[in-house]
């Protein structure tokens, strides 16, 4: 409810989440909310940690102060990311916002290995912590408004599809749980365990670490390449379906750029349609693809006979051997071309992704042997489609 309040003050177009200037203005309106919030947190904890001389709290403090740089990187990350393609980045800066969340995750690991080094240094020497119930209290209220901001972050992630904001979103929640350390430890350190409060300190330290790990690993998959999700491919397949002419599609690819996608698809349609009548379809498709999912597509026509006999006959048997098979999960682009000599089949095959090259060379021996035998005489001609292909 107070999400929505917000947005609708500060972003009132924030339905049109798929527009590039709103995406970015929700993403920095995150930022801006979590640097607001963070500094006055970190103002407060470092303040009544100062004053009861306690480790964990003064640690806590300045990891909420490190939350305000970590804002201004996401800052940083969506201002970049809103930028146009130019000659040096055709595809966009989209990226920008996976490389500032990498920032992110860097940072938390620094400043998390630095207060293990402190409170090491507790363990030896412990010092008295003296905290009254304010402090208790200051403690409680960080817990319940990190919550808040992790939830607050979480909601506008989802809304713009957005890995940093969902990374940010995890972070605060993590802040939450620290500060609930924190608050065990200091309450523990001034009722005469003082080691209590050194061990709260390793374990903000050893969270912080954890925190940087899990959010880098969120974000190096994208920056490397990471498979599109299987509703995206099932959307794209529905999508393309959806057009009267097209039987099928298959070699879906799809490139995350963050803010931009790029899709291409080959579609099948009845070889019996004209050229212009098959680019009308491979038009249509595109403008659809780009409409609905806010992406620029590219669409391969590719032309099929699903009349002919010997085309049918040449499914059937495939259907029959993928069935058989532990590596092959389909086929398409079906094809066979007859001359006065001999015939010429033609086809691609899918893999499972976890069959390797020598699994892979066997099955597609074994095919050829299998088909050799139901139309002998013919000459056998198999792709094996790339992983980065679906459908």
């Amino acid at each position: 409810m107070l999400t929505r309040f917000i947005l609708a003050r500060v972003v009132p177009e924030y339905e049109d989440s798929t527009n590039v200037a709103v995406r970015t203005r929700i993403g920095r309106l995150e930022a801006w909310v979590s640097m607001l919030v963070n500094g006055l947190l970190a103002a407060l904890k470092l303040t009544l940690g100062l004053a009861a001389n306690s480790l964990a709290l003064i640690a806590d403090g300045v990891h909420s102060l490190s939350d305000v740089a970590t804002s201004g990187v996401v800052m940083f990350g969506f201002t970049i990311s809103g930028r146009p393609a130019d000659k040096e980045h055709p595809f966009g800066h989209g990226r920008a916002e996976y490389v500032a969340t990498l920032v992110i995750a860097v940072m938390l690991g620094v400043v998390g290995f630095e207060f293990i080094k402190s409170a090491a240094g507790r363990f030896l020497l412990p010092v008295a912590v003296q905290a009254g119930w304010g402090v208790l209290l200051a403690l409680l209220v960080s817990i319940l408004v990190k919550e808040w901001l992790g939830r607050f972050s979480r909601d506008l992630g989802r809304r713009i599809d957005s890995a940093t904001l969902k990374a940010d979103a995890w972070h605060h929640r993590s802040d939450a749980i620290s500060s609930l350390l924190v608050l065990a430890a200091v309450w523990g350190s001034s009722r005469g365990y003082p080691a209590l409060d050194a061990a709260g300190g390793v374990l903000v330290g050893v969270y912080l670490i954890w925190s940087g790990f899990a959010i880098a690993k969120e974000v190096i998959d994208p920056l490397l390449g990471e498979p599109p999700s299987p509703e995206l491919i099932a959307r794209i397949r529905e999508l393309c379906r959806s057009q009267e002419q097209v039987i099928d599609v298959h070699d879906i690819t799809v490139h995350d750029y963050g803010q931009h996608k790029f899709i291409g698809a080959h579609v099948e349609v009845s070889n019996r349609l004209s050229t212009q009548e098959a680019h009308d379809v491979a038009e249509e498709v595109t403008d659809l693809l780009r409409h609905e999912l806010n992406a620029y597509a590219t669409v391969h026509i590719d032309p099929v006979d699903r009349d002919s006999e010997i085309v049918k006959q040449v499914r059937r048997r495939l259907d029959e051997l993928v069935l058989q098979s532990d590596t092959f999960e389909g086929f398409h682009d079906v094809r066979v071309v007859s001359t006065p000599e001999h015939n010429a089949i033609l086809f691609d095959m899918v893999v499972s992704a976890e069959a390797g090259e020598n699994r892979q060379l066997s099955a597609r021996r074994w095919l050829e042997r299998e088909l050799a035998l139901t139309f002998p005489g013919s000459t056998i001609e198999i792709n094996i489609s790339p992983l980065h292909t679906y459908g």
